[in-house]
């Protein structure tokens, strides 16, 4: 969930490494701080509070400063309240040792009370300040942090990653365990951070560290590293990232939620990019997700989708597309829930799909994890390369380049086309001259166009946002494809405006949520024009029969049919059925947006949410 940012190499200018914090504070942004080497001294600022707070009181003090050795962390609180001593960097009695973490130590306080009896002050709440400790009371045995941090990881239990430097020894270690570090390499320099977007500003050639990973430097800014895993030195491969620190910034808007909802157009089509055929209405997947399913297509009867969050939506509506599409038996369930059931179900009958944003959800990752090693048929969709669920699993990747804005919005629409061509192929090896998938095909691969066109001119959900933005509760409701829909739409709202929402299944309505319907609570109807308007028609006059608000989403064939009964309508255009949620859900995610801005929230970091969650 928090950020680390960490540097060894030639003197930088303390305020850049404070910037490329900043491209990481969608991962946590109840305080920050600031570590560092100068003349000697270990100077250590941190507060409560974003960032830019940190840069006030930075400010006039160190902003001309250089060092050769600095960590820095912007936090998302687990144990401790946010405050200024719980914040991160944690230093030791002597003052000359400084940790950031992210993760949780969960045998924290067994260890805090035995350094207590040997004699350790403790001042925060925190589980990560037992690192520094810990540090120091191994520092009297060892005389480098390599060997210490080699002690260190034998006495804690958990998920960590952690960066610490000795101002002493003027040597940096970063270790990596169940959440995320890479390593940015640039002139003999080094930056160490949980994501990529912070280290774009100095490098694109990264290495990815895995489990049990411990990266060490020297004074000399000579580097190792050892997996205590495997117990052993090994070499890990420099890579190169394409990104472009472009990407990590807002380019003109006034949000990075607004720029990624502008760029859906394009992380379709890129998403799209050689995996599509019109002339032939094939589906050309990566070769090691083609030969998986080629391989085990007669012998599995089910797909079971397995994610968290916006991910989750995805997976829900991949097992519509499932239902529809194929002759497989769909199912998707939450990964936080599947991992504590009791799995009594023949693996080599199922093929999971696993979704997450990040490739790191620490829920999704263990059950993921679990699933392999009990030999389960399985693909990741990611949207980070590099990330945990890309490395260790057969993956098909989504395209949707970095995501700053913490509540979902391209990635989303990513994963449906992931998943929408997964299911594509499969129904292809079945019937290949299907007209329905022949349709779809032609569709899909004109549907960025749709896409562009339609976010051209959002003034109508400007309006609507204005006209209802200082409702207290909202009702979301849809059928078939669009109930996951209606589920991420009512999410949005929630994440972002903190405006209470609900979402059901339109049939639903009448088994309870029936009796919220007043004129205080409106309602968010998805009724696009397919073989269920009708249905929708007469839930629609359900609630205006009990002086419930409507505002419905329509499309240009389905507007006529609604337009008399609700009280107010955006109008998209009509698509194929199969691809109506994608501009259902864009439509939805602007509305949340103009009301969270309208009402002068914090749309990029919404209250008590990271992007990226590495805890259980």
């Amino acid at each position: 969930m928090c950020g680390v940012v960490g540097y060894k190499g030639k003197n930088i200018k303390v305020a850049d490494i404070i910037e490329s914090l900043k491209l990481l504070e969608y991962r946590g942004y109840d305080s920050a701080g600031i570590a560092f080497n100068y003349n000697g001294d270990l100077v250590v600022q941190k507060n409560e509070g974003k960032i830019d707070k940190l840069l006030i009181n930075f400010n006039g003090k160190y902003e001309d400063i250089s060092s050769n050795i600095v960590i820095a962390h912007t936090r998302w609180a687990t144990h401790g309240v946010p405050n200024d001593i719980n914040a991160h960097p944690h230093i030791d009695c002597t003052k000359k040792i400084a940790v950031v973490h992210n993760g949780i130590i969960e045998n924290y306080k067994e260890i805090k009370e035995e350094l207590i009896n040997k004699g350790h002050n403790f001042i925060s709440d925190t589980d990560s300040e037992v690192l520094s400790h810990l540090i120091e009371e191994f520092l009297n045995k060892y005389n480098n942090l390599f060997e210490v941090s080699l002690e260190v990881v034998k006495k804690i239990k958990g998920a960590f990653a952690f960066v610490a430097i000795s101002n002493d020894l003027e040597e940096l270690v970063a270790v990596r365990y169940e959440s995320p570090l890479i390593i940015g390499i640039y002139d003999n320099n080094y930056i160490i951070a949980s994501d990529i977007p912070s280290i774009l500003r100095f490098t694109k050639k990264i290495i990815v560290l895995e489990n049990g990973d411990i990266f060490f430097i020297n004074k000399k800014n000579e580097y190792k590293i050892y997996n205590f895993i495997i117990d052993k030195e090994i070499k890990r491969p420099i890579e190169f990232v394409s990104w472009d620190i472009s990407i990590a910034e807002k380019s003109g808007y006034k949000h990075f939620m607004l720029k990624e909802i502008m760029e859906q157009p394009k992380v379709i089509k890129d998403t799209l990019l050689e995996r599509i055929n019109i002339d032939s209405n094939t589906i050309t997947l990566d070769d090691k997700v083609k030969n998986l399913i080629d391989l085990k297509i007669n012998d599995i009867n089910s797909i079971v989708y397995l994610a968290c969050g916006t991910s989750y939506h995805a997976g829900l509506l991949g097992r519509y597309y499932t239902w529809e599409l194929t002759d497989l038996n769909p199912d998707a369930f939450y990964a936080s829930e599947y991992r504590y059931i009791n799995k009594n179900v023949n693996l080599d009958k199922i093929l999971y799909i696993v979704i997450s944003q990040s490739g790191e959800t620490a829920d999704t990752l263990f059950v993921a994890r679990e699933l392999k090693r009990l030999g389960a048929n399985i693909i990741g969709i990611p949207n980070v390369i590099g990330s945990s669920l890309y490395r260790e699993f057969i993956s098909f990747n989504t395209r949707a380049g970095i995501e700053i804005g913490v509540a979902a919005t391209k990635t989303f629409t990513a994963q449906i086309i992931a998943i929408l061509l997964l299911n594509l192929y499969i129904s292809s090896l079945k019937n290949k001259d299907n007209l329905i998938l022949k349709d779809l095909i032609q569709d899909l691969a004109h549907i960025h166009i749709v896409v562009d066109k339609f976010l051209e001119d959002y003034i109508k959900i400007q309006e609507i946002a204005i006209k209802y933005k200082d409702y207290e509760h909202f009702l979301y409701l849809g059928r078939n494809l669009m109930y996951p829909v209606a589920l991420e739409g009512a999410l949005k709202l929630k994440e972002i405006s903190y405006i209470h929402a609900e979402a059901y299944p339109s049939g639903e309505m009448k088994h309870g949520p029936i009796a919220l319907i007043d004129s205080k609570m409106p309602t968010m109807y998805l009724a696009p024009y397919n073989d269920l308007i009708y249905k929708n028609l007469s839930n629609i006059q359900e609630i205006k029969a009990r002086k419930g608000i409507i505002i419905a989403l329509v499309d240009n064939k389905s507007v006529d049919i609604v337009k008399d009964y609700v009280d107010d309508f955006i109008v998209l255009p009509y698509v194929n059925k199969f691809l109506q949620p994608i501009l259902f859900n864009i439509a939805l995610q602007l509305f949340a947006y103009f009301v969270a801005d309208l009402k002068g929230l914090d749309v990029d970091q919404p209250r008590n949410l990271a992007k990226s969650v590495t805890v259980e």
